[in-house]
């Protein structure tokens, strides 16, 4: 079996418009948030990290969105909350991050009322929108659907390229953002960022450069199921997990753990990004989270540091530096 390794894989966090003040709810909504959800958001005490054994126990099966002084902030699935009550570590439900602001507020307005993007389209805007950059673009950029979700949803990239050098010496390049689906930041950025590179072409410099020696992949959303989990029509609701529950981000083959560190067969997300990258040589890729504004470079399943870690700190700190100045 032909093995893939990618050079090197960096992950962006951004911050999430849908993160406002937690709202602690009863504890006993458990079952019912599971049983329409799929998954339950909640935090206990940071002191569990006091005990490494323990919390890397707790990691391996809990989704930890983040840490602050006071708590450690999790997502779980029915079988990994229920490992989680065994422990009879105490914690407090919290509404979803997806669930706090209106309805109304996150519905998807039509196309035409807008021309600044500042706003969360619904699943068949996101079609259309990527369906309108192929076609006013047609030179630079091809719309590629890489498979389905669990629910049929397609999993787009726009191919953006110029016909300048030949693709066969030009480095692939790899976007994908929002793998949790409520994570939607860097979905509505990622549009952007192929609105800019195409709109720009020709006119500013340094996109020109880009677009002629790069192969550009960019696909905004990697879990259109999870960020359209209560409808097509608005990202509220929006769950961490794909149409199974199943955390993405965990789904993939670890160097050290195995094939599935998580204990979940192979996600059709998951099957079709591995067979996607198969079929092409990218040299680097980057994944956009949502949560705090920092960039996490290689490795995270090993302790010692890359060759070019000087250069990994430098392009890391210059891009968090950034998000956090400007936000």
């Amino acid at each position: 079996m032909k093995r893939l390794i990618l050079a090197a894989i960096v992950i962006f966090l951004l911050g999430n418009k849908l993160m406002k003040a937690q709202t602690v709810i009863s504890n006993q909504n458990y079952e019912t948030l599971l049983k329409t959800r799929g998954e339950v958001y909640f935090r206990f005490s940071a002191s569990v990290i006091q005990n490494p054994t323990l919390f890397q126990s707790l990691s391996s099966f809990l989704s930890v969105d983040r840490v602050d002084k006071e708590y450690v902030y999790a997502y779980a699935n029915s079988k990994g909350f229920l490992r989680f009550l065994k422990l009879n570590i105490k914690y407090q439900l919290l509404k979803a991050p997806s669930m706090l602001l209106s309805p109304e507020t996150l519905k998807a307005v039509p196309l035409k009322a807008t021309e600044s993007w500042d706003f969360y389209p619904g699943y068949n805007q996101y079609v259309s929108i990527m369906n309108k950059f192929q076609a006013s673009y047609p030179q630079l950029c091809k719309v590629v659907d890489i498979g389905k979700t669990v629910d049929g949803r397609e999993l787009l990239f726009a191919h953006i390229e110029s016909n300048k050098y030949s693709t066969l010496i030009k480095p692939q390049f790899m976007y994908t953002a929002t793998m949790h689906g409520d994570e939607t930041t860097g979905y509505v950025l990622m549009l952007h960022l192929i609105d800019y590179l195409l709109s720009n072409y020709g006119t500013i410099p340094q996109v020109t450069n880009l677009v002629d020696s790069i192969d550009i992949w960019i696909n905004p959303l990697a879990n259109p199921d999870g960020t359209y989990a209560a409808g097509d029509t608005s990202v509220h609701g929006a769950t961490r997990f794909n149409a199974n529950s199943v955390d993405l981000n965990r789904n993939y083959p670890d160097p050290q753990a195995g094939q599935h560190p998580d204990g979940n067969s192979w996600q059709p997300e998951t099957q079709a990004f591995m067979n996607f990258a198969k079929t092409h040589h990218f040299v680097m890729s980057c994944n956009i989270h949502g949560g705090n504004e920092v960039a996490n470079y290689p490795w995270d399943t090993w302790s010692f540091l890359t060759a070019d870690d000087a250069w990994w700190q430098y392009v890391c700190r210059q891009y968090a530096d950034s998000a956090q100045a400007y936000s």
